[in-house]
């Protein structure tokens, strides 16, 4: 379970970045807060941040819901749920650069986010379903 929280805790540090440059973007174009608007790359990185929160909501949950599961169905539960859980990171990495250098290359970067988090969940259908069987 210790590379599984692991992963999340790293997932959340990237957050914790993320909103990091939403700051630094705040200053380096003058957008004085409450504002949201302003400048293109600004707004960016405030997408990018408001995106990867939305996508860590489904991912916590499914990366813990599917390695403890998997592993009660004697999966090699954690470490799936590890390596699922790097490419989500790596892919919340290539989303947040390609996005704000080019909001229209942030595909290859989303789906390494999104299939991730989708193979969790289905896998602990799956494997709860197995469990109840």
């Amino acid at each position: 379970m210790e590379l599984v929280v692991l992963v999340v805790t790293l997932a959340l540090l990237q957050f914790i970045y993320l909103a990091i440059q939403v700051g630094n973007a705040r200053r380096r174009y003058g957008i004085q807060a409450p504002a949201m608007t302003g400048h293109p790359v600004f707004e960016r990185h405030v997408r990018v941040q408001q995106n990867t929160m939305e996508q860590l909501l489904v991912f916590i949950p499914a990366v813990l819901m599917f390695a403890f599961v998997a592993e009660n169905q004697a999966w090699p539960g954690y470490e799936i749920a590890a390596a699922l859980g790097v490419v989500w990171i790596v892919g919340r990495g290539l989303y947040a650069r390609s996005y704000v250098k080019d909001p229209q290359s942030r595909a290859m970067g989303f789906m390494l986010t999104f299939v991730p988090s989708a193979i969790l969940l289905v896998g602990t259908v799956i494997a709860v379903l197995m469990a109840l069987l």
